[in-house]
């Protein structure tokens, strides 16, 4: 039992040595458009996301995603401002990120995955909520300080469903374990 026990110590901490958990904190500059009859919306809200990642193979991980909104922004309709506000609240998903380190510090990936968003619209009066749930990709390139440490940029499509189309760039650092 002792020798069970010790064998299983030693694979579960060689396997926690080999695994690759990381943390990435980022702002995303947002851009929202949706046609709707002849009717042209635009906006450009915020967030601030986080991301918690695990890699299964040394070219592949998968990622939980969420992202909260950091400020609003005026909606456009054919370019005029009627005073509305889009707010992107939440959004919360999973990707898989084929990636590649192209040099010793340079690493590009792609992203695929799922998102739910939030989103709400407030005019002088009225409240709007609207919740999408959308196929999410892109993508981006950490630079790394050292091995742990690194800098990430990336483009994504966030949501393209029934005519809104959500894309944004982000910037941050991440941190592997």
């Amino acid at each position: 039992m002792i020798r069970f026990l010790s064998v299983t110590a030693i694979l579960a901490t060689a396997a926690a040595a080999q695994a690759q958990v990381y943390v990435e904190g980022s702002v995303t500059g947002l851009t929202a458009k949706e046609s709707v009859q002849g009717a042209n919306y635009k906006a450009k809200p915020s967030t601030f996301s986080g991301l918690v990642g695990y890699s299964v193979h040394p070219n592949v991980d998968v990622e939980g995603y969420l992202a909260l909104g950091a400020g609003s922004s005026t909606e456009t309709v054919n370019g005029v401002d009627f005073g509305t506000k889009l707010k992107a609240k939440s959004s919360f998903g999973v990707f898989v990120k084929p990636k590649v380190m192209v040099s010793n510090e340079l690493e590009v990936f792609a992203r695929l995955g799922y998102l739910e968003n939030k989103y709400t619209t407030t005019s002088a009066n009225t409240t709007g909520k609207n919740t999408d749930g959308s196929i999410a990709y892109g993508v981006g390139a950490n630079y790394y300080f050292d091995k742990r440490t690194y800098v990430t940029g990336s483009y994504m499509n966030y949501n393209n469903k029934d005519g809104l189309k959500v894309n944004g760039l982000s910037v941050g650092v991440g941190y592997k374990f």
